[in-house]
Order: C-alpha cells, then structure tokens, then sequence
C-alpha cells in the first residue's frame, strides 16, 4: 500500500508537470492559462505607464525581472534587484525571458545613494511586506528629483507566497499611501474589470485550489480531467474578454497601478 501511494504521488507530480508545459509559462501565457486575464490586462497598462521612465530604473523585488517589459528599452537602463530568496529565474513555469538581478538586497535596506535612480519599479511587490511605508520611503530617497515610481498591487487575486501576504489596495487607498510618502500622484488606473476577476479566480479554483485534497485519489482524478479543465478556462477567459466592456464600474478590478513622481518639497 505504501508503495502504490508513493508511485501515485510520483504520477501525479510527473502529470502537473507536463500540464504546466502545454500552458506556458506564467508570464509569457496562452490563452487557457489560468493566469491570461492578469498578464494581458496588465501589459497595456502598465506598457503605458512605464513609458513615462527614463534613465536607471531600479526594480525593487524584480523576481525574474519582467518588469522590463514595460519600460522603452532605448530610454533606460533596466536594474533589477531582489533577495536571494526571490522566484527562482531558472523556472521555466515561471517565464522564458530571464533578466539577471543585478544585485541582491532588500527592499528596507537599498544600497544605493540618494537620489541616484531617474525611476523606481515594485510590481506586485507591496502586498508582500510586512513593512511597506518603510519600503516606498527607501524608493523615495533613491529616486531623483522629477523622477517616477511605478507601483502595482493586486485586488482581486488569492492569497499567494503564503504566508507572506499581507493585504489589499483599492485605488484611492494606494494615492493615499504614495501621499504621505512624499510622492505626488500622476496617473492612476484599475487593471481589469469584474469579469476578468471572477474569470482568474474561477481558473485558480479548477487549477489549485481544488488540489489541496490530501487524498492522492482524488488529486490524481482531478489532474487527468486537467484536459478538460483547460479546456473550460479557455472558454471562461474568452468569455470574460467579450463581456469585459460591459462593467464600466472598476469597483472589482484584478489589479491597481499608481505612476507618482517625486517633487521637490515646498520649504
């Protein structure tokens, strides 16, 4: 008996694994990957928003920096840090297109000099620290005078990097934090809309959430109808695409994105 449960969780494993490969990777993803909405509500958006960097833009917790995508390449120098402990940049669930970290470091603790950065980056950082008015201050102090700071958050998306997860921002909630940092606020914008949220969220359920039985039986019954599952998230993402137009209200958005600038202060 022992033996058969060990095998199963073998098949099961070998099983996620090649499902993960017919989706592609996390930030590159076809269609009938549960992440599609957020990535491609996301880009132009914040393609839009990056274009107002220029010069060194420091990503604060890069991950695998794909958040080069966003900036102009011909207008910037893109300088991705992270802690070691980041996302794993050979992970090919992940994504394809890997920029090597240019130093290690922490976000409360950025070893740069003041004012040395023309922008700064946290893309889906913020709700991942414990102490985050201490970070956007260390992003305020490194980021020169006119120069902006590029921050997204995620609204409506599940608990993730479990257990560091600690909250959520409207839009009005984030210029109010980006206020009292010191930074005055350019542009601010909602990422998606109701059916993109309930669309993401229906696809974390069929793809994670369902997993979480301690049963191998019913895991490996879950998996082998995955075909079927991607199948569905296709059409609920295609779905969600078609519908999206129809909510004007951007009260259930997937994501918030705040541009701000740094100012010089007023003595």
């Amino acid at each position: 008996m022992v033996w058969i449960i060990k095998n199963l969780r073998k098949v099961i494993r070998y099983l996620e694994n090649t499902f993960r490969q017919i989706e592609g990777p996390e930030f590159e993803p076809y269609p009938w990957h549960s992440h599609y909405l957020s990535v491609k509500c996301a880009k132009k958006e914040l393609s839009l928003l990056g274009s107002r960097l220029s010069g060194r833009i420091l990503d604060i917790g890069a991950g695998t920096g794909h958040g080069a995508r966003y900036l102009r390449s011909e207008d910037t120098e893109y300088y991705p840090t992270d802690l070691p402990t980041g996302r794993n940049p050979l992970d090919g669930n992940i994504s394809n297109r890997i920029e090597k970290l240019k130093i290690y470091c922490s976000c409360y603790a950025l070893p740069f000099l003041n004012e040395c950065m023309g922008g700064t980056m946290m893309i889906s950082v913020l709700e991942h620290l414990e102490s985050h008015p201490l970070a956007i201050s260390e992003a305020y102090h490194i980021t020169k005078i006119g120069g902006y700071l590029l921050i997204t958050t995620p609204f409506s998306f599940p608990v993730h990097g479990y257990p560091s997860d600690y909250r959520r921002w409207t839009l009005e909630g984030l210029k109010v934090e980006m206020d009292h940092a010191g930074f005055k606020v350019i542009d601010a914008i909602s990422i998606g809309d109701a059916f993109s949220s309930l669309a993401l969220n229906v696809n974390l359920l069929l793809k994670y959430h369902l997993l979480q039985f301690r049963w191998a039986i019913i895991r490996l019954v879950i998996i082998l109808a995955t075909p079927f599952t991607i199948l569905l998230r296709l059409m609920i993402n295609c779905g969600a695409i078609l519908l999206g137009p129809l909510d004007q209200s951007k009260a259930f958005p997937l994501g918030t994105a705040i541009l701000c600038k740094k100012v010089k202060k007023v003595a």
